[in-house]
């Protein structure tokens, strides 16, 4: 298995020490922060270390998250990630997060297509997955948009972040290598 994964506008790569500043820059937003609580952004040297340990990890380390660059070809910008967590059985489970300047033009759908097909045709992933809480309107979109189907809606199971806080809806989506690719996904 190797990358970089290239579609049409996008290279889905492994992140390098000279993506610290675009990394900090997508990441400091929010609604990017608290999906990705492992990436130490605020420090550069703990953040150097977060990519010097993700590029020690196999890619699709079975129970490990291995994140990705989603960086546009045209100008080399990195615009988020990609994460994937495999469960050795053939499943995988796939997650993203983009920079608020950069939504709105299909990138995390392009870039999803592009990694779940190459799961599915060459590493012969049986299936794929991906959830989110129930208020992302927007990562369940770009599931249905992929073509994955609504398996669940799991009532108050997203964990505040604080105390007091309240439990959050979340759904989980998936699409079979047998489904793949389907003729009614969205560009």
């Amino acid at each position: 298995m190797t990358l970089p994964i290239e579609t049409d506008r996008l290279r889905i790569r492994r992140f390098a020490e000279s993506d610290i500043d675009a990394i900090q820059a997508f990441a400091r937003h929010r609604s990017v922060a608290r999906e990705i609580p492992n990436i130490p952004y605020e420090n550069e040297d703990e953040l150097a270390a977060y990519i010097e340990e993700q590029n020690g990890l196999e890619l699709f380390a079975t129970k490990k998250c291995v994140d990705l660059a989603i960086e546009r070809i045209e100008d080399g910008q990195v615009l988020g990630l990609l994460s994937v967590v495999s469960n050795g059985e053939r499943q995988a489970e796939i997650g993203w997060a983009q920079g608020i300047d950069y939504r709105g033009h299909g990138y995390v759908t392009e870039a999803s297509r592009g990694l779940i097909t190459y799961l599915f045709e060459t590493c012969n992933y049986h299936r794929v997955f991906a959830g989110t809480i129930f208020t992302n309107d927007r990562s369940w979109a770009v599931m249905e948009r992929l073509g994955m189907r609504k398996e669940a809606h799991f009532r108050k199971a997203h964990v505040p972040p604080s105390p007091g806080e309240e439990w959050i809806d979340t759904v989980r989506y998936a699409v079979l290598g047998e489904e793949w690719p389907p003729e009614a996904s969205a560009p």
